[in-house]
């Protein structure tokens, strides 16, 4: 039987890719994203789900500039909070089951070890406040759900640290990347991929995953990893303190993820991150094999 889905923030870096990947499983897909679904007015959510009444719902719509986030409480909050009680709402009212992403930035970073799904949180930021406000929400709401933790998305279809470092690098001798803050580079069609394999295994429990490529960087190694993949060889990264950088929202310092739960559970492993921005780099057509 044919599996109708709706993706909330089909436009966006990751629902771009998720949309592309299901469509490749014969899904019936509808799409939905700022323009035509303001998921912060339950009546606009009700009105445009219970026409199909779609088997999965995934939420990848977020607000997500995170030092905006500290001056715009109220914008963030509505979109990754009382947008995600909407969905759960939805989700309940018409038998759907809910695919929400969430984020590492729901913990301090304080750990010095990876974080797993029972860890304690504790966000640092208005960002962070928000994305967890939401998955409390959906925990709340006896939706049926699962709730994916994800960290330092990257992928064709948005702005992201890759191209922003790709930018510099034509334009810089030296670019200053910090190195003292940690967690993993994620190709958000590894992700997408890792959606489509729990909704074809899919157990029906509720549940919290991590979803990250495999290993862990700073970003200094990151961004010199993104150099040396590129060729970018005339740019040399420089690696500094996060001090130097003064930004309005905190950081969580160290932020890795534990992804064995999701192993354990859906038999779902992605690559290492450098293998998955090699094949980034091929993807969007730099490899010269």
């Amino acid at each position: 039987m044919q599996k109708v889905i709706a993706i909330i923030g089909s436009t966006g870096m990751l629902g771009i890719d998720v949309n592309a990947v299901l469509k490749d499983e014969n899904a019936a897909i509808h799409n939905f994203n700022s323009i035509n679904l303001d998921i912060t007015e339950l009546n606009n959510v009700m009105n445009a789900l219970i026409k199909f009444k779609p088997n999965y719902i995934i939420n990848c719509a977020a607000y997500t500039n995170v030092d905006l986030a500290e001056t715009e409480k109220d914008k963030a909050d509505k979109v990754n909070h009382v947008g995600a009680l909407n969905l759960a709402i939805a989700s309940k009212e018409i038998n759907a089951r809910l695919i929400h992403i969430s984020t590492d930035y729901v913990f301090n970073g304080l750990k010095k070890a990876p974080y797993n799904e029972n860890d304690d949180v504790n966000p640092v930021n208005e960002y962070g406040l928000s994305k967890l406000k939401g998955e409390n929400a959906i925990k709340d709401s006896k939706a049926s759900y699962i709730i994916l933790r994800t960290e330092w998305l990257y992928g064709k279809n948005g702005k992201n640290f890759v191209n922003t470092i790709l930018k510099l690098a034509d334009t810089k001798k030296s670019i200053e990347v910090v190195d003292d803050q940690f967690g993993s580079p994620t190709y958000t069609k590894d992700v997408a991929f890792a959606i489509r394999d729990i909704i074809a295994n899919d157990k029906g429990n509720n549940g919290i995953y991590n979803i990250t490529n495999a290993g862990y960087a700073s970003w200094y190694e990151f961004a010199a990893e993104i150099i040396k993949v590129f060729k970018r060889t005339n740019c040399v990264i420089i690696p500094v303190l996060s001090d130097k950088f003064v930004r309005p929202a905190k950081r969580p310092a160290d932020s890795r993820l534990d992804c064995s739960k999701i192993k354990l559970d859906y038999k779902i492993e992605l690559r290492n991150w450098k293998d998955a921005l090699k094949k980034y780099c091929y993807d969007i057509g730099y490899f010269i094999l």
